[in-house]
């Protein structure tokens, strides 16, 4: 008896990714890896070596999960907390298996994502191990192990690739800021604007924060309580020789109601008014143009504010990439989402 109990613990602890459990807080601290490193997905040839050669390369964690189909135990790995932008490769030949654009928090204790990076990333078979049928998930590359894949996850994939973090190691995007120029605006929720501005062709990056008050280091309840002069707000590095500022300041007025006075969609009070920063005269006269294309389309007063960049102070890190992150989260669902996709119907001809 005794004997059949301990099997049926050790098949369920393995078993544990398919399972949602609740967090247990035990991390200290985050330690990614981050390297530089060539992102192919060109590759032709897989590469083959033996155990005593993966041995030699490997750390033992690795070893056991990648060429010994291991299960690390859950909040074990520093990647499932990893919220920067960037992407996950295989630990053992670097080949891209997974983009942090595509993460999401699904409460298990594994790094989980609804879709890999590429054609050449993951290879998916059936596993009946362990007395139990489940989809494997290996590198396609070098045929590691990286965990299993299951249909509960969220929109528009349905999956959740629950992935071990020794399998993996991560590396973070850089932005080259020297060949982009910075757009600034603020239109309500920055969930709801960075999901917008993200889906637009040459738009390399969007970071959401405050800007429009004086106050020195403003955080996310201070403005949301209206307790500062700031906008939610964003910046948008773009890529001048892909899109333009005039398309931007296009994107940026078919994404907002430019005639309500201190809000956005349920969103009301001075920290979600509109404005259009401009850094230079050029800047400020596309904007006021567009102002006065617009303002024909409606009855009232145009309410967006025009006024000289300020400081922007980036948001918390956990506002970043919120929609991607959060898909299921009840305000992304019933408002950033929807708003997205009204907007990016208004100008199909810039959506990447």
């Amino acid at each position: 008896m005794l004997r059949i109990l301990t099997i049926c613990l050790v098949l369920l602890w393995l078993n544990a990714c398919a399972q949602k459990s609740p967090k247990v807080e035990t991390m200290s601290s985050l330690k990614t890896s981050m390297k530089s490193v060539v992102l192919d997905t060109t590759w032709i040839e897989k590469i083959v070596k033996s155990n005593i050669e993966w041995k030699k390369e490997l750390s033992a964690d690795q070893f056991y999960i990648l060429r010994e189909h291991g299960t690390e135990r859950p909040y074990s790995s520093p990647l499932n907390e990893v919220k920067d932008k960037g992407t996950f490769i295989c630990a053992g030949c670097k080949n891209p298996v997974f983009s942090s654009n595509t993460k999401f928090d699904s409460g298990t204790g594994w790094p989980s994502f609804y879709e890999y990076f590429s054609s050449k990333s993951v290879s998916v078979s059936l596993d009946n191990s362990l007395g139990m049928s489940r989809d494997e998930v290996v590198c396609k590359r070098c045929g590691g192990h990286l965990g299993h894949v299951f249909n509960d996850g969220p929109e528009p994939t349905g999956l959740r690739y629950c992935m071990n973090g020794d399998a993996m190691e991560f590396v973070t995007e850089q932005i080259p800021t020297g060949e982009l120029t910075v757009a600034t605006f603020a239109g309500g929720c920055f969930w709801c604007t960075e999901t917008i501005f993200e889906s637009i062709k040459g738009v390399s990056e969007v970071i959401s924060g405050y800007s429009g008050g004086e106050e020195q280091n403003p955080t996310y309840e201070n403005v949301g309580a209206g307790r500062t002069g700031h906008a939610e707000a964003f910046e948008v590095y773009y890529d001048p020789k892909v899109i333009s500022y005039i398309d931007l300041v296009r994107v940026f007025f078919a994404s907002i109601d430019p005639t309500i006075v201190n809000g956005q969609g349920p969103d009301r009070g001075k920290q979600y008014r509109t404005i259009a920063f401009y850094k230079n005269d050029e800047e400020k006269s596309i904007i006021e143009q567009k102002i006065k294309e617009i303002s024909t389309e409606y009855n009232k007063p145009i309410a967006t504010q025009v006024v000289p960049v300020q400081k922007f102070w980036e948001a918390e890190e956990y506002h970043q990439d919120f929609v991607k992150r959060n898909p299921n989260q009840g305000y992304v669902r019933a408002e950033s989402i929807p708003r997205r996709e009204r907007t990016l119907a208004k100008v199909k001809d810039l959506v990447r």
